[in-house]
């Protein structure tokens, strides 16, 4: 009877994507830097927001908070994050770096909480 009960248990885990699906938000490309905001599809709702920048197959991650980023942008050899301003969200990013491959980071704080509905939805990376 024990043996019954742990096949469908095993099935389950077994059938589970061990690697949780990327939404896509938003990509910027250039001939030179890859810009990509995405999240993680988790189980709840609460799945940070990160924003990596590529060069040459080197990434380096800029930031990562939740229900924070409003955009993101590039502008000849500066990425912008629009962010909202002093907020309750969780912001996990302790340091923004100056720079990124040669290109400025510039944090906008001028966001307000008007602009979370117009957060683009993410489309699932394959």
């Amino acid at each position: 009877m024990k043996i019954l009960m742990f096949i469908p248990l095993l099935s389950f885990l077994l059938s589970c994507n061990q690697e949780e699906p990327k939404f896509v938000r938003k990509q910027i490309n250039n001939k030179d830097i890859t810009i990509k905001w995405y999240y993680y599809s988790y189980i709840s709702n609460n799945s940070p927001d990160f924003v990596v920048v590529e060069k040459n197959g080197h990434k380096k991650e800029i930031f990562k908070a939740t229900w924070t980023i409003l955009n993101v942008s590039l502008d000849n050899h500066n990425v912008i994050l629009r962010v909202l301003g002093p907020s309750k969200s969780m912001v996990f990013t302790k340091q923004i770096d100056e720079e990124v491959f040669g290109y400025k980071i510039t944090l906008d704080t001028t966001g307000s909480s008007n602009e979370i509905r117009l957060i683009p939805d993410g489309i699932k990376e394959r």
